[in-house]
């Protein structure tokens, strides 16, 4: 998708309450020099909506669905707001190296923008002096503080490190909704959107996030949909290793009559009339994970060893909460 087809088609979207279908919007784009396939639009459409970056509803309640941007996004102007322009520029530095390239190009575009809003005059997070490396040592204060945000069900202001035109700095983010603690590869991540304006989720090294300070306004959740287009981020690109998982299993049990499959079965093997031990051949990723934690009341992780202590971690997180 070209950069000024992304904007044009942002730029002839309603806002909320009102909608456009696709047709409408088909046309208003041909009046405006843009000629486009209805499928062609639709994708469009469809890519915008799963970067969650621009504020764009969909409704599906009809066919053809809605289409609409939402009214805190824009404001009640079509001059871009001082929060707004803040927002853009914020989001422009958490933006995954993954992510297209053009969509890479709108929100730089926008960020652009949002400098001209405020006058040329930047932000003061990004005056501060640059760093030209950090240390990767786990504060053990900025964990708690995290997990206290989490568990009391509240926001956050706190600062994270960023490369910024080629220079490292401290970015100070004065909303920030923690969720979630995970490691990864050895690395605790904190999961977090940021502020109001839009539900994007992003992941974060927690040696890259300090001066936290739990808020008294109420965090936000995200929902699965979020959840899974993160997870799905995270994992693009990234090299997963093949493994064998060897678990015990119910002999009655659906997995081992076929009903759920982790992966490609390789090796079945009877141990008694009560229980059964399968070797699936599979990939090392998160969902991995979660799915073996769904099943965790039935089913045993018994090799490798490091996804059996995965599985543990998760359910002994979920103890100490039902616990409490």
């Amino acid at each position: 998708m070209s950069s000024q087809r992304h904007l044009t088609i942002l730029e002839l979207l309603p806002s909320q309450p009102s909608s456009i279908s696709i047709n409408q919007l088909k046309n208003k784009l041909f009046d405006s020099g843009i000629k486009l396939s209805t499928r062609m639009l639709q994708r469009d459409l469809q890519s915008l909506y799963e970067q969650g970056c621009f504020g764009l509803e969909k409704d599906t309640r009809t066919k053809p669905y809605g289409w609409s941007i939402s009214k805190e996004w824009r404001g009640n102007s079509t001059v871009m707001s001082t929060e707004l322009a803040q927002h853009y520029l914020m989001l422009e530095q958490l933006l995954p190296q993954n992510i297209p390239v053009d969509i890479k190009q709108a929100i730089h575009a926008k960020a652009d923008i949002a400098l001209q809003r405020l006058n040329g005059i930047k932000p003061e997070w990004l005056k501060l002096k640059s760093n030209s490396s950090i240390e990767v040592n786990l504060d053990s204060k900025v964990v708690e503080q995290i997990e206290h945000a989490i568990k009391h069900n509240r926001s956050a202001s706190a600062e994270i490190y960023r490369v910024l035109y080629d220079q490292a700095h401290w970015l100070a983010f004065s909303e920030l909704s923690f969720y979630g603690l995970e490691e990864d590869n050895g690395i605790l991540m904190a999961q977090f959107m940021v502020g109001e304006l839009h539900d994007k989720c992003y992941q974060m090294p927690v040696y890259r996030i300090r001066n936290v300070k739990v808020l008294q306004k109420t965090r936000r959740e995200p929902n699965l949909e979020q959840l899974s287009s993160l997870r799905l981020a995270i994992n693009k690109g990234k090299r997963q290793e093949p493994i064998n998982l060897v678990i015990k299993v119910p002999t009655q049990s659906a997995i081992n009559q076929g009903f759920i499959e982790l992966g490609e079965l390789i090796e079945k093997q009877q141990l008694d009339a009560q229980t059964s031990l399968l070797t699936f051949k599979v990939d090392d990723t998160q969902q991995l994970i979660d799915e073996l934690f769904k099943l965790a009341h039935w089913l045993e992780v018994i090799e490798p060893v490091v996804i059996r202590n995965r599985v543990i971690k998760k359910i002994k997180a979920a103890a100490n909460i039902y616990n409490q």
